[in-house]
């Protein structure tokens, strides 16, 4: 909401999106640009989507289909209100000579769909793992795979700062009211659960 007003009411928040701007610009490197534009590539909203319909198919056959509607929905909650977003506020994209980048900047998508899905990914996951170990594995993993995405998409010069905090928001905010959305109308209705884990 802080981020929205500022965009509303005029420049305030500018400034950050340039100071990390210079920052970015003096740490790049050959080697570093190398690793991040395959980093970014792989948090491609195509790969992400693909990704989760490989994890919905799982928890399928795994007769799961409470949790892979739930992780599912949560990814269409994320894209339709990025897309929103995107449509409604038309925010210039700052310009990178190093990537292709085309579409509104603010929020970013692979922020976005990064934040869904790993939050998803542990959600979903967390309590079905043993081991500490396991757990602690899946949550850094998860962690790491999202600051990495979100990083390549400010060092490529793709995103300003902002549209990844965005990002980051609009990606907790979308499964937060998805799982709020699935604890009120289904999870506390245990008939209606069952009915789900039938078909």
């Amino acid at each position: 909401m802080i981020i929205i007003e500022g965009l509303l009411t005029g420049t305030a928040l500018t400034p950050l999106n340039i100071a990390i701007e210079q920052i970015v610009v003096q740490i790049r490197t050959p080697i570093l640009t190398t690793i991040l534009v395959a980093v970014t590539r792989l948090g491609n909203p195509f790969i992400i989507s693909s990704a989760t319909a490989l994890i919905v198919v799982f928890l399928v056959m795994r007769k799961r289909y409470y949790e892979a509607a739930l992780f599912v929905t949560a990814i269409v909650v994320a894209v339709v209100s990025l897309t929103v977003l995107k449509n409604t506020f038309q925010i210039t994209r700052p310009g990178s000579a190093i990537v292709d980048v085309n579409g509104w900047s603010f929020p970013s998508g692979h922020a976005t769909l990064a934040t869904a899905f790993f939050f998803m990914l542990v959600y979903s996951f967390f309590g079905k793992i043993k081991t500490s170990t396991g757990k602690s594995i899946l949550v850094l993993g998860s962690i790491l795979g999202a600051v990495l995405i979100y990083f390549s998409r400010l060092y490529l010069g793709a995103h300003w700062t902002l549209d990844i905090l965005a990002g980051i928001a609009l990606g907790l905010l979308s499964v937060s009211f998805t799982v709020l959305v699935f604890n009120i109308f289904i999870e506390n209705k245990q008939s209606l659960r069952n009915r789900i884990n039938l078909w």
